[in-house]
């Protein structure tokens, strides 16, 4: 490290972009997983994978296996990893972190609240505006506690929800009166998602954990020189993607068996492996998935779409297609908004500093508007 402004702010600039690659792949997956429960009532009906015939309930398989939980937890990582950085940035800069960063995340936990409501009970923003507050008191422990304090963490949630039945491990998949997604008016709606029982949900535990390893990378710099590492993250895959992908599978036979235990070892240790095992595989292309930084970089404005656009094809205040496209159409429909959104990112942040909601979240943050629209004169 040679200490030079030169040198700092161009590895400044690729530390952003990697994150903002790794953000928008987070964004596919993400999708995927909650288009299971936009579009019908696989999830909340213990149907996934009986669904449709052979091709239908492969696409079902496959989404479990390959997607469910693992971009939670990527993105939770790029979370904790974006809290460290922005801590360091304020310090520098003399702002009062604690101050500001929880003026954040009430704001972020109040769009949370009004999404989980208004539009979607999927919500995670809640989850992880209450997982930051938490961080907050960390930010300073040392490494190896805050490893040892994961640890402690995954361990815990690993036994307590090998306990408990999964219809009470998220409210995703609590039974409940299906009719008001097909014919319910919207504010049928609204008051179904106002009368919702909470529970304790599976991805709590590692929700967290992610975000006390993000903090620790983050602070670590790791990001920002990311190419020296990419010759040992890869020899990492021989163990991690098997052992992931292994992991994937108790999914499977948990699911088939209703057996908590073997999705609880899934949820704990085969998904943040194989959430681990992805995040090395787009960080060794991230030259050639360069395009997806236009969606990280607006990762609050399309998560809220994705909800919001949904919601409308699929619930009877809507179009009405709950329940009427198979797995594969609705994964479908779910690249291909997911693909719009990419160009529209592209489109939009030619333009504009930064996405929509994240100026909106930023103004409420700050309590003044910065600006939004490019001068015409600039090229980024």
């Amino acid at each position: 490290m040679t200490g030079s402004s030169e040198t700092l702010t161009t590895k400044d600039n690729e530390r952003i972009a990697i994150l903002d690659i790794l953000r928008g792949f987070a964004l596919i997956g993400i999708f995927l997983v909650n288009m299971l429960d936009f579009s019908g009532s696989g999830l909340r009906a213990d149907t996934i994978g009986l669904r449709g015939g052979p091709v239908d309930r492969l696409a079902d398989l496959c989404i479990v296996m390959f997607a469910v939980t693992k971009f939670y937890l990527l993105f939770s990582f790029l979370f904790g990893v974006g809290f460290a950085i922005q801590m360091q940035r304020m310090e520098q800069s003399g702002r009062n972190f604690v101050r500001v960063y929880s003026r954040r995340l009430f704001v972020l936990l109040l769009i949370g609240l009004a999404h989980s409501i208004l539009v979607w009970d999927g919500d995670i923003l809640r989850l992880y505006a209450v997982a930051g507050a938490l961080m907050i008191p960390l930010r300073a422990v040392r490494t190896r506690t805050l490893v040892t304090l994961a640890s402690i963490i995954l361990l815990c949630g690993t036994v307590y929800f090998g306990a408990v039945p999964l219809e009470k491990a998220s409210t995703l998949m609590a039974r409940t009166d299906l009719s008001v997604y097909t014919a319910g008016s919207y504010a049928d709606l609204v008051r179904h998602r106002l009368a919702e029982t909470a529970v304790v949900d599976i991805q709590i535990p590692m929700v967290f954990v992610m975000f006390l390893l993000g903090l620790a990378v983050g602070r670590a710099g790791v990001m920002g020189r990311i190419h020296e590492y990419v010759p040992i993250l890869r020899r990492t895959l021989w163990w991690t993607l098997p052992a992931g992908l292994a992991g994937s599978v108790l999914m499977l036979v948990g699911y088939a068996d209703k057996d908590p235990r073997w999705v609880s070892i899934s949820v704990h240790v085969g998904a943040p492996l194989l959430s681990y095992s992805y995040a090395v595989l787009v960080i060794s292309a991230r030259e050639r998935l360069g395009f997806l930084a236009y969606a990280g970089r607006m990762a609050l404005t399309n998560y809220l779409m994705q909800s919001l656009v949904s919601t409308t094809i699929f619930y009877g205040y809507g179009f009405g297609l709950y329940d009427n496209l198979s797995p594969l159409q609705s994964n479908v429909v779910a690249l291909g908004i997911f693909v719009v959104q990419l160009l529209f990112s592209r489109w939009w942040l030619q333009r504009a500093t930064m996405g929509p909601v994240e100026w909106l979240w930023r103004s409420l943050t700050y309590g003044r508007m910065p600006g939004l629209l490019k001068s015409s004169g600039s090229s980024r």
